[in-house]
């Protein structure tokens, strides 16, 4: 069994000046990610969650700690090596799906893809519960859009999928459906953020985030 740490936190905080005052949107957060672990982070609007995605994806740097991505220190990366690392290893789903209306379904999934491979895209799209590749955006359901930026996340293979609040735009149903549909992808490691705490009993480990500070539940 792989055991490698896909993500690691360790004494991660980040400030912003917001009218001349430091603002604490996380402080001291710590933790470790393994390889294929589905993992949560759940807490109230404005607890910090979004900030942690976004650190995770190395879309924004830490003001103070080590964040570690497959071992490689990204805090030492420069642009080039951080957007390559970003391309080769982390996937991201978000609650606005981002699709492109001008671009039917296949085409939307392949366009991140570092190789271009209709035939994969296909197959992403089928294990998600798509068929119809030639629809676009404005054809489709909530959770239709959902499961197509699912399957658009996975297709570089990333080490590492982040997904931020991707079921606030679900039901229930819905939201029980894609986490059941996250369950059937092998190996990938997940981390995702909502405040719908009743989900906590699909993830292998849960966080609670408040007031910027991280604890396991």
């Amino acid at each position: 069994m792989n055991t490698e740490s896909i993500l690691t936190f360790e004494d991660v905080s980040k400030v912003y000046m917001k009218g001349g005052r430091k603002i604490k949107a996380l402080e001291n957060v710590s933790f470790s990610l393994k390889h294929g672990t589905l993992n949560l982070i759940s807490g109230p609007s404005g607890a910090g969650k979004t900030t942690l995605i976004y650190l995770a994806g190395l879309i924004k740097e830490p003001s103070n700690g080590k964040i570690m991505v497959k071992g490689i220190n990204t805090n030492n990366l420069n642009d080039n090596e951080r957007a390559n690392l970003i391309r080769d290893e982390i996937g991201f789903i978000f609650r606005r799906f981002n699709l492109l209306p001008n671009l039917n379904v296949l085409e939307n999934v392949m366009l991140p893809m570092i190789i271009r491979d209709v035939g994969k895209a296909k197959e992403l799209l089928e294990m998600v519960g798509i068929k119809e590749w030639d629809r676009f955006p404005r054809d489709l359901s909530f959770e239709e859009e959902q499961k197509i930026a699912l399957a658009r996340s996975l297709v570089n293979d990333p080490s590492l999928i982040l997904a931020l609040e991707p079921t606030g735009e679900l039901d229930h149903e819905q939201t029980t459906n894609f986490i059941k549909t996250l369950h059937k992808i092998s190996g990938i490691t997940l981390l995702m953020t909502s405040d719908n705490e009743p989900l906590r009993k699909f993830f292998k480990r849960t966080y609670q985030l408040e007031n910027g500070k991280l604890k396991s539940i």
